[in-house]
């Protein structure tokens, strides 16, 4: 599963490796949601409509449904450590396009190079990690890059709209770029960051090295993937502060109530991935997080207090490291760009497809309840793929 002399060379390396590799993820979480921050600001100064920002939001990660794939392959034909560096470098190139825009459609071409480059940078960060973390230290490592992208957003949110204040949203969009480029210095700096290119990077240096077997169990075990994070908490997260404020609470209150679940979760995440590795119980984990929340999630618009099933609902972080772990369970190092790309695939196509749901299903009800329990049924449903999965796995003796 894992290449044992590259592990054994230098174990201490595996940890600086992930310690980077978070760092570049983190940087993605600002410029993702450069746009949400610097909103006012942006669509003031280039008069752009609400449905012109939505694009300018969404684009960002639809890129992901086309790309996943496409960036596995060419990382297995140019190197994990090029191929990061490419990532890097055009989110980078994003940052700057998107502060140089005077209109629509340069600050648009910036949002998706720099979406490309997210995906790049995501995918191969992954793989990475699935090289160099096995056994009970794989959903460890995993969970830490899930917890980037939270971060990430945190910061974001933190601090682009007090940097617009002082150098403009354009100065706050050239920010964005900071984290990449160091990033991408780091990795320059660190040359067995990644496995090379050619025969030992994907079987024999085929684009596509995935088994018929692996490809359908890693489909199955990626759509629990969407379903928790993009069905549960992307759209609870974003549709809940509306209920509240429906109900009576106050915008600023209602949105300080649901963020505190952005925050648990730089908690809970990386605990998550500790006990799975500790225990060896991850997807008995994953069942336990996406029930405890879904029950907490559900009872948000039926009862308070509302901040107690917040709370609760941070249960859901400690499915990140689990489920983020389960490609490096089922592939083969040989598979494993092909197989990481698929699995990301199908990620970016739930976040994609589940949050637009969402706005259909609150335009045709009127109402944010039916929205909240939407995320509730897709955390419930989240684990059914899960157990697919398995099955398939033990069926065809997959993995571990």
């Amino acid at each position: 599963m894992t290449p044992p002399a590259q592990a054994a060379a230098a174990p201490g390396f595996r940890w600086l490796a992930l310690a980077a590799l978070v760092f570049a993820r983190t940087g993605i979480g600002p410029q993702f949601i450069a746009v949400a921050a610097l909103m006012p600001m942006v669509r003031t100064d280039l008069a752009l409509s609400y449905t012109q920002i939505g694009l300018l939001l969404g684009l960002f990660m639809v890129t992901g449904l086309f790309l996943a794939v496409p960036s596995a392959m060419i990382a297995g034909r140019l190197g994990d450590r090029r191929t990061l560096f490419l990532g890097l470098a055009a989110m980078a190139g994003g940052a700057v396009a998107a502060s140089s825009a005077d209109g629509f459609a340069l600050l648009l071409a910036g949002r998706i190079l720099g979406g490309m480059g997210a995906v790049f940078t995501t995918v191969t960060a992954a793989k990475i990690l699935a090289d160099w973390f096995h056994g009970r230290e794989i959903a460890t490592a995993m969970g830490y890059l899930g917890l980037s992208w939270s971060l990430g957003i945190a910061i974001g949110l933190s601090v682009l709209p007090a940097l617009a204040l002082m150098a403009g949203w354009r100065g706050a969009f050239l920010a964005t770029a900071a984290m990449p480029v160091a990033a991408a210095l780091l990795a320059l700096a660190l040359p067995r960051l990644g496995r090379p290119a050619g025969p030992e990077a994907g079987a024999s240096g085929r684009l596509w090295s995935i088994t018929a077997r692996e490809f359908w169990a890693v489909l199955a075990g990626g759509l629990a993937w969407p379903l928790m994070s993009s069905g549960g908490y992307v759209v609870f997260s974003g549709y809940a502060p509306k209920l509240l404020a429906d109900g009576g609470m106050g915008t600023a209150e209602a949105a300080a109530v649901i963020s505190v679940l952005s925050w648990l979760f730089l908690v809970t995440i990386p605990l998550g991935g500790h006990m799975a590795d500790r225990w060896g119980q991850g997807d008995l984990q994953f069942w336990l997080g996406c029930l405890i929340s879904a029950a907490a999630i559900a009872l948000v618009p039926v009862t308070g207090p509302v901040l107690l099933w917040v709370v609760l609902a941070a249960a859901m972080g400690v499915t990140v490291g689990p489920i983020m772990a389960l490609p490096g369970q089922i592939l083969s190092p040989a598979s494993r760009s092909t197989g990481l790309g698929v699995f990301y695939a199908v990620y970016y196509g739930g976040t994609v497809a589940l949050p637009a749901l969402a706005g259909w299903l609150i335009d045709a009800t009127g109402g944010a309840k039916w929205v909240v329990w939407l995320a509730a049924a897709c955390l419930v449903a989240a684990p059914l793929p899960l157990a697919l999965c398995r099955h398939l796995q033990r069926r065809w003796g997959l993995g571990r």
